[in-house]
Formats: C-alpha cells, sequence, structure tokens
C-alpha cells in the first residue's frame, strides 16, 4: 500500500484530494497557530500575568463558542447538503435554516454570557473582563456569516476560502499587537477585543467571497415550511454534536478552569503557556478530522466496515507520523522552548509542556474517533463517550490539582486520556475491527509517499 486513501468511487476523491485538501486544512491550522503563538508571545512580555490571564479566559470562552456553533450546524450542513445536492428546493431550504439556527446561536449566547459575566469575573478572580466581553456581542454576529460561508465550502470540498477566511481573522489581531508592539502603543485588552471584531469582518468577507458560486440563488425563494422542516433536522442531528463539542471543551479546558479556580490568575498564565505550544502539536489531528469526515459517509456507504477500518487506522498513522517529531523536539528542549516563546518570567512552565506534549500521543486516536461516530451517523454515541470523559476529567483535576497543585492539572488531563483511549479503541475495534497498533504500520507509508511526491516535484 503506497497511499492512505484507495477507494476510487464517484463519490470519494483520489490521493490528490488528501493531500491538496489536507495540505490547505493544515495550512490553515499553522496560519492560525502561527498568528495565535506571536501574538500570544509579544502580549505575554507586555501584559501582566493577571491580564493575561484574562484574556486566556477571554479565548477559551470565544473558542468554546465557536465549537459550539460548529457542533450545532456544521456536520448537519454538510451531510444535508449532499443528500439534497440535486434537489434545488431542499438545498436551499437546508442553508436558508443553517443561517437561521447560526444567527439564533449568537443571540442565544450573547444572552448567556451576558447572564454569568458578573458571576464568571468573581469566580475566576478576572474583572478586566468587564471591558472585553461586551465587545463580542458583535463579535458573535459576524462569526454566524463567518462560519456559515466556511460550512458551505466545507461541505462542497472547497478548502481555499476557509484558508483565506481564517488567515484574515486570526492575522488581524496578529498586525494590531504587531503594531502595539512596534509603535509603543498602549496594549489594552479592550482595544484586542475591537481588532478581533474587525478581523472577523475582513475574514467573514473573505469566506463569502470563496463561497458565493457555492450560494447563487440561497436566498431568491423563502419557503416557511421547508425552512422550518430543514431547521428541525439540523438541530436533531447537531444537538448531539454540539454536546459532543461542548463536552470536548470541556476534556480540554477543565484543567486550565480548576487551576483559576484553586491556584489562582497567575497559575492560569504559568499553565497556558505550556497549554499554547501543546496546541501545536495537536494541530494536525483537528486538520486531518476536516478532511476525513467527508469521507467516513462515503466509506461507510460504499465499502462498509472494513473501509472505515483503513480510514481510521490510516489518518491517525498520518498524523502521528507529523507529531512524533514535535513531541521529541519538545522533550529535549523545553526550557529554550519557554524562554523564546514566553520570556523569562514563566521558568514554572518547561516542566509543565513536557508533560502537556504527551497529549500529543493520544490526541489522533482521540478526534478521529470522533470523526469516525459522527460521520457514519453515531452522533448521539460519540456525544455520550465524550461527556463521560470530561467528567471524568474534572474529577481527576481537582483531586490532582488539590494535591499536586499546578502539575496535578497536567497529570490529570494525561490520565484521562489514556483511561478514555482504552475504552475508545474496544468500541472501534467492536463495531469496525480497528486495531490502534495499526495506525503505528502506516507511518513509514506516509513518510514514503510524502518522500516520493517531493522527489516527482
Amino acid at each position: 500500500m503506497s497511499s492512505i486513501e484507495e477507494t476510487n468511487t464517484p463519490a470519494s476523491q483520489p490521493n490528490n484530494y488528501w493531500l491538496r485538501s489536507g495540505a490547505l486544512t493544515l495550512l490553515e491550522k499553522a496560519n492560525s497557530l502561527f498568528f495565535g503563538l506571536i501574538t500570544s508571545m509579544i502580549l505575554w512580555r507586555h501584559l501582566s500575568k493577571p491580564d493575561m490571564a484574562a484574556w486566556g479566559l477571554f479565548l477559551l470562552v470565544t473558542y468554546t463558542l465557536e465549537m459550539g456553533r460548529s457542533g450545532l450546524i456544521q456536520n448537519g450542513l454538510m451531510r444535508y447538503l449532499a443528500v439534497f445536492r440535486k434537489n434545488p428546493d431542499e438545498f436551499r431550504a437546508v442553508l436558508q435554516a443553517s443561517l437561521l439556527l447560526n444567527l439564533g446561536f449568537s443571540i442565544l449566547t450573547n444572552a448567556i454570557i451576558w447572564l454569568v459575566m458578573d458571576w464568571f469575573m468573581r469566580e475566576w478572580q478576572t474583572p478586566q473582563l468587564a471591558n472585553v466581553l461586551p465587545v463580542y456581542f458583535l463579535t458573535n454576529f459576524v462569526m454566524a456569516f463567518f462560519f456559515q460561508f466556511n460550512f458551505v465550502q466545507q461541505a462542497n470540498f472547497e478548502f481555499r476560502g476557509i484558508f483565506w477566511s481564517n488567515f484574515f481573522f486570526r492575522g488581524g489581531l496578529f498586525v494590531w499587537v504587531l503594531c502595539c508592539r512596534l509603535f509603543e502603543w498602549p496594549f489594552e485588552l479592550q482595544t484586542l477585543a475591537v481588532s478581533m471584531l474587525v478581523s472577523g469582518v475582513l475574514g467573514a468577507l473573505a469566506s463569502w467571497w470563496f463561497a458565493r458560486h457555492f450560494l447563487a440563488d440561497w436566498l431568491s425563494k423563502l419557503d416557511t415550511e421547508k425552512i422550518y422542516n430543514r431547521a428541525l433536522d439540523l438541530m436533531a442531528y447537531g444537538k448531539y454534536v454540539l454536546g459532543t463539542n461542548l463536552s470536548t471543551m470541556l476534556f480540554k479546558s477543565i484543567d486550565k478552569l480548576v487551576v483559576g479556580k484553586m491556584v489562582g490568575p497567575i497559575g492560569f498564565a504559568e499553565y497556558d503557556v505550556a497549554g499554547k505550544v501543546t496546541q501545536m502539536v495537536e494541530a494536525p489531528s483537528f486538520s486531518m478530522a476536516a478532511v476525513v469526515f467527508p469521507q467516513g459517509a462515503e466509506r461507510m456507504e460504499s465499502q462498509g466496515r472494513e473501509g472505515i477500518k483503513r480510514l481510521y487506522e490510516r489518518s491517525v498513522g498520518a498524523v502521528l507520523a507529523i507529531i512524533l517529531p514535535f513531541i521529541l523536539v519538545v522533550l529535549l528542549f523545553a526550557e529554550p522552548i519557554i524562554r523564546i516563546i514566553a520570556g523569562w518570567q514563566y521558568p514554572e512552565s518547561a516542566d509543565l509542556l513536557r508533560l502537556t506534549a504527551f497529549f500529543g500521543l493520544f490526541m489522533p486516536f482521540a478526534v478521529q474517533f470522533g470523526t469516525i461516530l459522527d460521520s457514519t451517523g453515531r452522533p448521539a454515541t460519540n456525544f455520550a463517550y465524550t461527556l463521560g470523559t470530561a467528567l471524568l476529567n474534572l474529577v481527576l483535576s481537582y483531586l490532582f490539582v488539590r494535591h499536586y497543585g499546578i502539575y496535578g492539572a497536567a497529570m490529570a488531563t494525561l490520565t484521562g486520556y489514556a483511561i478514555s483511549f482504552v475504552f475508545a479503541q474496544r468500541l472501534l475495534r467492536r463495531e469496525f475491527g480497528v486495531n490502534p497498533l495499526n495506525a503505528f504500520r502506516y507511518i513509514p507509508v506516509f513518510y514514503r509517499m510524502v518522500w516520493n511526491m517531493v522527489i516527482k516535484r
């Protein structure tokens, strides 16, 4: 076997789909991480630890909402657009219903933020958020259109606009922070939030430009009954994915939240430094998931259980091939990495980074597990599993942080990953015959495929 993809059925894509789409989604994640990392590197040097903790919590809240929006709408939209691709009326109704849900999500989450804002600032000792969260109320509406156009592109196997929209969205904040650094303008949390709003507008416009061909007549006719029915379909499918995404965010962020609650804002800031570096290691997992999801349902239809088995094992193998060298570098050079990224005021983060780097070993298995379950029509199972692991991590984080302090948070999450890995692989083996060890067999296959492509070029 010389490639990750074998099927040549009409609905599936050849090898260059994986390389082209995977490269674009990986580049999209890479530029987001690059802008986010460089932005954080500047802010770590110019904001106090309490202000940095407040900004980190703000980003955590906004990213959680992004994940929730994606769960409610994205997968269901792609699924129903594929079903009704040859039915213009229903296709249009799906697009209209998804936009309605998108805007409704923004209204609902803004209301929730408004209600819990005072409590949240008090519990996590971050009064600075009073000047930041109100700005996000406008950004939240802009992101409805931003994600709507990106979801439509992904449903049509178009990834260029997703790259450029995220380039402008993530890059706009970076440009503002860089200007503050170069021209010695004051670093204020409120102006950072405003720059995020402006960046969101630019990203939404870029996304619309690439998605406009798929939206030719989506507002030409309004059929309220069809829109209502399709909205119910999207919610029926998306409610489980919404719950899964929020549970995933709880699982991934509960260690930070427990540290912020039990140790304080300074502990949160120190832990968040290690987390930012770990996100770089995890990025290929989510890039591959964006490519795998459109293929999952097709594999189930055309090749059944065996097709899903190969898809899972090979996609995990491809991600591990990218991640393993990064993990090795982080383990060997944690101290200089932290000094380069955050300066001299975060020395405690180096040992934390060595612990959090091991998250990357489990991440490919966990992400592709959820992707396979969702794409094969098992979102309820994925939700139940993810919620269970999130609650497990909550208990472990409380116990470990109480006894071991800030390092206990990393130990708790690593333990949670290991336990959830065992149960996930049991389910995959029972349902699809997956053998996790096979993923390691495909690591040299992936290297060989990339090498052959370079030689040909």
